[in-house]
């Protein structure tokens, strides 16, 4: 999975679109100095990500915007 694109968005969110979920817009929110997935738009029924997927999501846009050593060091890793 690759991140495609990411952008800022109202209210302290990041919107960001995956390869493999084209169709579908991510939005994150930062907590305790990384961003964690807060919804999701576009969702159909034959393309609904997995736990894998969304922790892969997440990876991805924190190790973009630098905040993966916070990322890994969570609590509930």
């Amino acid at each position: 999975m690759k991140l495609v694109n990411w952008s800022y968005a109202r209210r302290y969110n990041i919107k960001a679109i995956f390869d493999e979920f084209p169709h579908v817009v991510v939005l994150f929110r930062q907590i305790g100095g990384y961003y964690f997935i807060y919804s999701m738009k576009g969702l159909t029924p034959e393309h609904v990500p997995g736990r894998r997927d969304y922790v892969q999501m997440e990876y991805l846009l924190n190790r973009e915007l630098g905040m993966l050593e916070a990322y890994l060091q969570r609590k509930t890793r």
